[in-house]
């Protein structure tokens, strides 16, 4: 499914809906918040799912697994349970977000622990810890992730986040920002979500935690008209479900 004729230099990442991406490069796999289920819709049906997920967790395999936070929609029992390579892939966690996986069965040699301003090399691949600001009182240790693949790519997943300057402060400067926009329940809306974007000035903005509840969701074309007012149409790319991006 996540095949790719991909050239060394490169890297490709697949949009798995929400905040969930797949990607390759150097031969090494990654995913970060896949959410491949309805378990947030069957705790509370406001939050139902509008399509089905995309991919069977069963079905798919990854190198590295990496949870920003503990929320259903980023740290799902329901994607993880089925997953069948626990004991073949790393998982990177912040501190809480590791002890929710210990507890879904994933060996504590599995998993790394990387917060705000920890490094880990995992496969060749570096994956930084970047200040993220907790939309809630139980996931203070939201991190997002700078991830820099041994060829060089670089990517910046923003994680669930409020806004603060100390927000901008910390942001790196990928080539690809992977950026919320939702605009509730404390996250990011769509004008913050292009401070962040000028912050890091990467030449490619992806938005995402917008498609799949309707309760918690946003019109992506919103962003993209305000990225083009703010002068950065040219950056933005917004991506259907499953499709392929490269860089």
């Amino acid at each position: 499914m996540f095949d790719s004729n991909l050239h060394p230099d490169r890297a490709t990442l697949w949009f798995l809906g929400q905040a969930g991406y797949y990607m390759r490069a150097c031969g090494t796999s990654l995913m970060i918040d896949p959410y491949l289920s309805d378990s947030v819709g069957r705790g509370d049906p406001r939050f139902t799912r509008r399509y089905l997920a995309p991919i069977d967790p069963a079905k798919v395999r990854a190198d590295i697994y990496i949870v920003t936070h503990d929320h259903l929609d980023h740290l799902d029992p329901e994607t993880i349970g089925p997953y069948r390579y626990k004991d073949q892939t790393a998982f990177v966690a912040p501190r809480h977000a590791a002890k929710k996986l210990q507890s879904l069965g994933i060996k504590p040699e599995n998993i790394t622990v990387v917060d705000h301003g920890d490094s880990a090399r995992i496969g060749g691949v570096e994956i930084t810890g970047i200040f993220a600001l907790g939309t809630s009182a139980d996931v203070v240790d939201t991190a997002g992730y700078l991830i820099r693949f041994p060829n060089g790519r670089t990517v910046y997943h923003s994680a669930d986040t409020a806004y603060c300057q100390l927000l901008l402060d910390c942001c790196p400067h990928p080539e690809v920002t992977l950026v919320c926009i939702n605009g509730k329940y404390g996250n990011l809306n769509v004008a913050q979500a292009i401070e962040l974007a000028k912050a890091a000035g990467s030449p490619y903005v992806i938005p995402n935690h917008y498609d799949v509840m309707e309760l918690n969701g946003e019109n992506p074309e919103t962003f993209r008209y305000f990225c083009e007012e703010a002068g950065i149409g040219g950056r933005c790319r917004i991506l259907r479900v499953l499709e392929e991006f490269q860089w």
